[in-house]
């Protein structure tokens, strides 16, 4: 049996560095759902419109956004509880 690692096949968390963003908002720009906020303090909040598609992720020359992925023991850990 080959072991290949865990594998990510569900997206369940947008993480938003604070420290990293230089306040650019390209990613703001390039959401399809329009789910990136600007508060007055220049902070970004993650509405639930968010499908989670990756594009602010990918657009973001900073890294300052990440989507975190759920491995599939994860999944079973959540179903169980």
């Amino acid at each position: 049996m080959i072991k290949t690692g865990p594998k990510y096949v569900d997206y369940r968390n947008l993480r938003w560095n604070a420290t990293w963003c230089k306040r650019c908002f390209i990613c703001v720009e390039a959401c399809p759902q329009q789910a990136l906020e600007i508060t007055a303090d220049g902070v970004i909040e993650i509405a639930d419109l968010c499908i989670r598609c990756g594009l602010c992720e990918r657009q973001c020359p900073d890294l300052a956004i990440e989507l975190i992925g759920q491995t599939l023991q994860e999944q079973k850990d959540e179903k169980a509880d």
